[in-house]
């Protein structure tokens, strides 16, 4: 029965973290999809106003994909980009890890899981994290989470502990996201580069072509006007996705989880009860953390609103 129930709390926080992996990837396609089409816009309205002047009937339509462009990305940011979203997103993934913080312990032996009525404070622990976001259950309810093949996490001994919960976390999560996110971080940030140098080029020449042929420079200066719009946008979506912080906040638990696990092998590795669940409190803690700190950023006004 017992099993039954730990089962159980598991497909809940299945449930839990499916939800919040749909709403992230919600945020990150509508903001995606802004960024994109209001570059896409920005151009086209300026090519109806500079080399498409000779040919109206391309001017035309270049104006009007241009000018719908950037309406539907001024929709898609207001309408999925939101401070709600946000919230629901992150709330969603602290219940989920607040949940599996719980079932490690519980797996792994340690205080307040180690007498014969664990399952019962598992139950209460998981109750009371819910309980806090009874409002986003509406996010859990359209989750199947029987066609998910991830199992419960069996008993853990020591060793299996630091395997599946400690470098799992480290190898399969922290440093493999800390380095996508650098390069994430690299790519717009050459954009944003590129865009700034393009925009410095082009303002040269305005300013040259102003200086030979007066009032000929129009052109130009608005695709000046461009290449600077989409630098500082590259430079806002860093920002509102805060890639920059995430690396180094993950870079920094993945240390501070292996800093853990290395003094408790250098203290000859003991399991006693109250070393064992001090030594489990702490790597979990040090995830939890790690947690709150992501939160608590994602939490600060997106600068991209």
């Amino acid at each position: 029965m017992s099993e039954q129930t730990i089962a159980a709390v598991w497909r809940r926080r299945l449930g839990w973290s499916i939800a919040a992996d749909r709403l992230k990837a919600t945020i990150g396609r509508a903001r995606l999809s802004a960024l994109a089409m209001s570059a896409a816009g920005a151009v086209l309205a300026t090519a109806a106003a500079t080399v498409l002047t000779e040919v109206p009937q391309w001017r035309t339509a270049s104006a009007m994909a241009g000018a719908m462009l950037v309406a539907a990305a001024t929709f898609v940011a207001t309408r999925f980009v939101t401070t709600s979203a946000l919230r629901a997103w992150t709330r969603a993934r602290s219940v989920s890890e607040a949940i599996k913080g719980e079932i490690f312990m519980f797996r792994a032996g340690a205080e307040p899981y180690s007498g014969p009525g664990a399952v019962g404070v598992l139950q209460q622990q998981v109750r009371v994290i819910e309980e806090a976001a009874l409002d986003l259950e509406r996010y859990v309810a359209g989750v199947d989470v029987n066609r998910e093949d991830r199992p419960v996490p069996p008993s853990l001994s020591p060793k299996a502990y630091i395997e599946k919960r400690v470098m799992q976390q480290i190898e399969g999560y922290y440093r493999p996201n800390a380095r996508l996110y650098a390069r994430w971080l690299s790519i717009f940030r050459f954009a944003e580069l590129v865009f700034g140098l393009v925009a410095t080029l082009l303002g040269a020449v305005a300013a040259y072509i102003s200086g030979t042929t007066p009032a000929g420079d129009t052109a130009v200066a608005a695709w000046v006007a461009v290449f600077t719009t989409l630098g500082a946008a590259m430079a806002a979506h860093v920002a509102a996705t805060r890639y920059d912080f995430l690396v180094v906040s993950y870079y920094a638990t993945a240390r501070h989880l292996e800093d853990l696990v290395g003094r408790w092998r250098a203290d000859g590795e003991p399991t006693a009860s109250s070393q064992w669940t001090a030594f489990v409190k702490a790597c979990e803690d040090a995830i939890s953390i790690e947690n709150e700190s992501w939160l608590a950023k994602w939490a600060e006004k997106d600068p991209g609103q």
